[in-house]
C-alpha cells in the first residue's frame, strides 16, 4: 500500500520507464521498485511496473485525460538540472505537443544506459505519431547515442532543438578527467562529456537546430577559456555543421536558456516550422554575431 506524498520528481536515483500526459512511472536504480508520479510530482502508487501502470490507467479514466494520438516532444535535461526546471517550457510547448520530460540518474548512468532507457520509454508509447526533442547539455549526447542504437521509434522522429549541447565534448573535462575530485564529483557523467566520447557518436542528423550562448567578444563569461563561452561551454564545442539553423543568444548563461521567454518561443517555432522564427535573421558565421536586438 502506498500513501500520496510530494517528491522532487526524480533526480539522482530514478529513471523514467513510462510517461503519459505528465504522469510518469519511475524505477529506482537501487531497489528496482517502481513508483507512479502524477503531473504535480505526487507519488500515487509504488511497487511493480505492472501495478503502477494499472493505477495510471485508473487515474487517466478518472481524470478523463486526453487519449488521442498526438505528437510528443521529449525534454532531456543536462547535468545539474532538475527535470522540474523544464515545466515552464513544457507548459508553453503543450499548445501543440505532449511534453515528455525524460529523467535519468545523470551521475550514475553511462550514455549507453541512459540511451537504452530513453529508447525503452519511447518504444512503450505506441500511440505517438511523431516524436520531437529538446535536448539540453549532456542530454544531446544521450539523444545521439539513442539514435545510434537504431530504436523502433526512429521512423517517427520529427524535429529536434539542441540547447547548449557539447557536440564536440567539453574541453575542460579533458583537462581535469584524471583528478580524483573530478571522478568523485561527476561519476559516469565525467566520462560521458569527454571530447573523446563525443567523437565516437554519430553526428546528429535530420531536421534539427542549435541554440548556444555567449558574449561574442572572444572572451565569454569565463576568460580563462580564451574564447567565447556561456560560462560552461565554449561556443566552438557546441557547433554542429549539419544543423538546419543556428542561433547565438547574447549575455545568456549555460543553465538558464530553457527559462528565457524568447528562446522558448524560438524552440516552439522550430519544432512547428523548422525555423526559429520569421523575425529572426539566421546566419552561419564563425563569430556567431548577435542575432536579435537586446
Amino acid at each position: 500500500m502506498s500513501f500520496p506524498f510530494f517528491t522532487c520528481g526524480g533526480w539522482f536515483y530514478w529513471v523514467d520507464r513510462y510517461s503519459y500526459s505528465g504522469w510518469r512511472i519511475q524505477e529506482s536504480i537501487w531497489t528496482r521498485r517502481c513508483r507512479l508520479l502524477d503531473p504535480f510530482n505526487i507519488k500515487r502508487a509504488a511497487g511493480s511496473f505492472e501495478l503502477c501502470y494499472d493505477t495510471l490507467l485508473y487515474f487517466l479514466r478518472a481524470w478523463e485525460a486526453d487519449t488521442q494520438v498526438k505528437k510528443g516532444v521529449v525534454l532531456i535535461h543536462g547535468l545539474f538540472q532538475r527535470p522540474s526546471s523544464f515545466e515552464k517550457m513544457a507548459h508553453h510547448l503543450q499548445k501543440n505537443f505532449e511534453p515528455i520530460i525524460f529523467s535519468y540518474p545523470m551521475f550514475r548512468f553511462s550514455l549507453v544506459k541512459s540511451a537504452m532507457a530513453l529508447n525503452a520509454m519511447l518504444d512503450r508509447r505506441q500511440d505517438l505519431k511523431q516524436v520531437n526533442f529538446v535536448a539540453y547539455g549532456m542530454g544531446g549526447l544521450i539523444l545521439r547515442q539513442a539514435l545510434m542504437l537504431n530504436p523502433a521509434w526512429l521512423e517517427k522522429i520529427g524535429r529536434s532543438v539542441f540547447l547548449a549541447v557539447p557536440n564536440n565534448g567539453y574541453v575542460w573535462a579533458q583537462k581535469w578527467k584524471d583528478r580524483k575530485w573530478y571522478q568523485k564529483l561527476l561519476g559516469e557523467a565525467g566520462k560521458n562529456i569527454l571530447p573523446e566520447t563525443a567523437k565516437e557518436l554519430f553526428p546528429m542528423g535530420g531536421d534539427f537546430g542549435v541554440i548556444l550562448a555567449g558574449k561574442d567578444d572572444g572572451k565569454g563569461f569565463l576568460p580563462f577559456f580564451k574564447e567565447d563561452n556561456d560560462g560552461i561551454l565554449p561556443v566552438k564545442d557546441g557547433r554542429c555543421e549539419k544543423a538546419r539553423e543556428e542561433f547565438m543568444a547574447l549575455n545568456k548563461t549555460h543553465f538558464f536558456l530553457h527559462q528565457d521567454d524568447k528562446l522558448i518561443e524560438m524552440t516552439h517555432s522550430f519544432l512547428n516550422t523548422g525555423k526559429f522564427g520569421r523575425g529572426v535573421r539566421i546566419r552561419k558565421e564563425q563569430s556567431y554575431t548577435n542575432l536579435w536586438d537586446n
